[in-house]
């Protein structure tokens, strides 16, 4: 992960403007993915974890995508009493589905 994490970094002093509108899409789009798992996966009780969905910008190039509230990690990878329901994996694959066959990666200098 480390050695992502720095090519990521690197990439992200080379982010031109329509890459950056690229990102807050790919962001955006993001949070739908996840809210979509979220209901997909039945872990509506009352909606205060869908509501709390976001991408927020971490730094220049990177967005953290997910719900807020503190228990989401317990609905996530389950406990001892529930099972996991791991919306997150589900939407990270489909968005990189979606990255995949974008030319962000040629842009970010990642491809």
């Amino acid at each position: 992960m480390g050695q992502l994490a720095s090519r990521f970094a690197v990439a992200s002093t080379k982010v031109n403007p329509v890459t950056d509108t690229q990102l807050r899409t790919l962001a955006a789009v993001g949070v739908g993915l996840v809210k979509s798992e979220i209901q997909a996966m039945h872990a509506v009780d009352t909606g205060t974890m869908l509501n709390s969905t976001t991408a927020d910008k971490a730094s220049k190039n990177l967005y953290l995508i997910g719900p807020t509230v503190t228990y989401a990690p317990y609905v996530a990878l389950g406990t001892s009493r529930m099972p996991a329901r791991p919306f997150h994996l589900s939407a990270a694959k489909r968005l990189q589905g979606m990255i995949n066959q974008s030319d962000i990666l040629r842009d970010l200098g990642l491809r």
